[in-house]
């Protein structure tokens, strides 16, 4: 009988190290199973930086190798006033069509166009104004849309039928802080103005020194706040000055991006989270930044250190940038005037088509455009009335920019 149990005993010792060898295959080698979906998970976790890795409100989305030195500085929202302030050489100068320039070679007006327009048959012209403020670093840009008509050895600008505004302003250094565009579409009147033009889009940003802080888009409101989309993006830097995190709120998502750098490869790894819960972020100034990605409640709201609440953005709302009418400011209906002529005692159609052409034989272009105006007799005008004149180019204006 103990030899009995001996032999069983062993038997069952043989049967439990081969059971621990194969389990043993089977963890180190896999024997060919599936990845576990949990440990994955979990390695991925790994590699989440540790600042956020326990935070459960972010959902882990992505992490992006860098093989080159990345500006992670770089604003693509930003827009420098030199591009808009820009001297042309002389040479520049005689490739551009059709243009004005101020003292400092800048441009004023330019006139875009459809070589069509040559071979006598209707097309359609672009004009380009820029108002210059460099005391108070502002630019107004005015677009302007149009039908083109074939006039002798020419064409002139008829009907603008579209129409947009858009105000700069810049700080000292040339970046933008503030601008608002106005549009109007098609209308129904001779010079095809609509009777409302409304806000289309803004932008405002927010510096600490050298450090852009801050980035607020809108657009496409039509007249109403109850409509639009808007973009709101937040940053925060280590003390070197380099952007280590930044947070972009729109209404669809929001989203959380930390960068890391090395000293001689600058920036190498960005890991992107989704926020999924309320989720807020403390400012180097003492403001708490509250990030909420449910509708029914302000997507982002900023108090102050003292509590005051500086920022509130909603859902499905667009109220800030101070645009409480949406429609274009009264001073700003001045600039539909750029081609209009008051008549005074004495004019006659023929000085004035010297005085804005230098060629008296353009006066019955004058006519044509504004015959309704003057009526049948073109030697008949009124002081007061306002005639419309209309731009006018030629076969020079056909030069390839």
């Amino acid at each position: 009988m103990r030899k009995e149990i001996l032999a069983y005993m062993k038997k069952k010792k043989i049967c439990a190290f081969i059971g621990l060898l194969l389990l043993c295959l089977g963890f180190f080698g896999g024997c060919g199973s599936p990845p576990d979906d949990k440990a994955e998970n979990e390695s991925a976790k790994d590699n989440i930086p540790y600042t956020y890795a326990g935070d459960s409100r972010l959902k882990f989305m992505n992490h992006e190798t860098c093989e080159y030195d990345r500006d992670a500085s770089f604003s693509e929202n930003s827009f420098n006033y030199v591009q808009m302030n820009k001297s042309y050489d002389e040479e520049e100068r005689a490739d551009i069509s059709h243009a004005y320039f101020d003292e400092h070679h800048r441009l004023l007006y330019v006139l875009g166009y459809s070589p069509a327009i040559l071979s006598g048959s209707r097309s359609y012209c672009e004009e380009n104004i820029y108002q210059r403020n460099d005391t108070e670093n502002t630019c107004r840009y005015i677009y302007f849309k149009s039908n083109s008509m074939p006039y002798e050895d020419g064409f002139y600008v008829a009907f603008r039928y579209m129409f947009e505004v858009s105000d700069y302003q810049f700080d000292e250094e040339g970046r933008l802080h503030h601008s608002l565009t106005y549009r109007r579409d098609v209308g129904s009147d001779p010079n095809g103005y609509s009777e409302e033009l409304f806000f289309s889009r803004g932008y405002e940003a927010y510096y600490d020194g050298d450090c852009l802080m801050g980035e607020l888009n809108y657009y496409d409101y039509w007249g109403t706040n109850e409509v639009g989309a808007w973009e709101y993006r937040i940053y925060q830097y280590d003390e070197q000055g380099k952007r280590i995190l930044e947070v972009a709120t729109t209404e669809d998502e929001i989203t959380l991006c930390t960068y890391e750098y090395q000293e001689d490869a600058g920036l190498v790894d960005v890991y992107t989270y989704l926020v999924t819960e309320d989720w807020e972020l403390t400012c180097d100034d003492g403001r708490i930044c509250y990030f909420r990605p449910q509708w029914g409640a302000p997507a982002v709201k900023i108090v102050a250190e003292d509590g005051t609440v500086e920022k509130e953005l909603f859902y499905g709302k667009a109220m800030d940038l101070g645009q409480q009418h949406y429609l274009i400011p009264d001073e700003v209906e001045k600039t539909v005037d750029d081609h209009m002529y008051m008549v005074s005692p004495g004019d006659c159609l023929w000085n004035i088509a010297y005085k804005r052409y230098g060629h008296g034989e353009y006066y019955d272009l004058i006519y044509r455009m504004n015959r309704n105006i003057i009526g049948g007799d073109e030697e008949l005008l009124l002081p007061g009335m306002r005639l419309y004149v209309p731009e006018v180019g030629n076969a020079q204006d056909t030069k390839v920019n």
